[in-house]
């Protein structure tokens, strides 16, 4: 039984060693609207408490110093000791530590384009579907016509039903299992924020 009192709300995987990235990927400096920067990390955080969902941050061990960061800014966080097993592993960290949530949407650091508006559609469609994944609906560049080709975005968010499934995670393969096991659960969510699909793999994304 859901618990119709209990909110859906954000876990933000930020545990990762950003190899590719070269450095702590957290740090990479975004440029904000207004012309300034600010770190990759902070950014993001920014478009989901804009939201008005609940959040908690997993972290990797050694992360003391985000952790004080995340206290300044009064958001729940966690260190996760599996950090280096893999996703799977700071992503059933993030539910068992919010257990009573009905509903989690699985966001990850390095996509701080997301829009706010974005994270509460994912969150409302999961009022009506066990499993929401948000798709972006490509256009042609030149006339602008809907192509029908969609791209896989995130957050991902994840029922109730599904948090038992969640917390047994591991690995480097996150949810993705679930995806592809259960299609009969996905629900597509069709969106036009271009955020859903821009990650910062390597410095020239930013």
């Amino acid at each position: 039984m859901s618990n119709t009192d209990a909110p859906i709300g954000v876990i933000l995987l930020a545990a990762g060693k950003s190899e590719r990235f070269g450095g702590d990927k957290r740090l990479a400096e975004i440029r904000q609207p207004q012309g300034t920067q600010q770190p990759m990390l902070l950014t993001t955080l920014q478009q989901i408490r804009a939201s008005g969902l609940p959040l908690f941050v997993v972290l990797r061990p050694g992360d003391q110093q985000w952790g004080d960061a995340l206290d300044k800014l009064s958001i729940d966080w966690g260190i996760c000791p599996e950090a280096a097993q893999g996703m799977g592993h700071s992503l059933a960290f993030g539910v068992h530590a919010t257990q009573h949530w009905n509903g989690w949407l699985i966001a990850l650091a390095d996509m701080p384009f997301i829009q706010p508006a974005t994270y509460q559609r994912v969150a409302a469609a999961l009022n009506q579907h066990k499993i929401v994944r948000p798709i972006l609906q490509r256009t042609d560049t030149a006339t602008g016509a809907d192509t029908g080709k969609t791209l896989n975005g995130h957050p991902v968010g994840f029922s109730r039903s599904y948090a038992c499934a969640l917390t047994q995670c591991q690995g480097d393969e996150g949810a993705r299992r679930l995806l592809t096991d259960n299609p009969q659960d996905v629900y597509l969510l069709p969106l036009t924020d271009k955020g859903i699909v821009q990650d910062i793999d390597r410095p020239q994304d930013c």
